[in-house]
């Protein structure tokens, strides 16, 4: 399973299944290759998109202007770039990821 983090010349991509209107904002595991992220605010002028920005931030550590996302604006599956390599990325996501995905990178 190749997971949901890739290389990027700008840093790594997160592959994102967002989960708009749920009574807390978390990363809650993987959806297939896809780190599933709930969020509060509604799919609405891209509040839900800020919101998966804020919330993948935090979890790993950065301020909410080093993620963004690059594909999938409106869509539930969305690619999220972030500031840090491909490595270190997986490292921060172990928690909701597991172990041996990050052992096989």
């Amino acid at each position: 399973m190749p997971g949901p983090v890739r290389h990027h010349a700008d840093g790594a991509v997160v592959a994102v299944r967002a989960v708009p209107g749920a009574s807390r904002a978390a990363v809650v595991g993987l959806h297939g290759d896809e780190l599933r992220i709930r969020v509060c605010s509604p799919p609405v002028d891209g509040r839900a998109n800020d919101e998966l920005c804020v919330v993948l931030a935090d979890t790993l550590g950065l301020k909410a202007r080093e993620v963004r996302v690059v594909a999938g604006h409106t869509a539930r599956s969305k690619q999220l770039l972030v500031s840090l390599d491909a490595e270190e990325t997986m490292r921060r996501l172990e928690r909701w990821i597991g172990r041996s995905e990050v052992a096989e990178r």
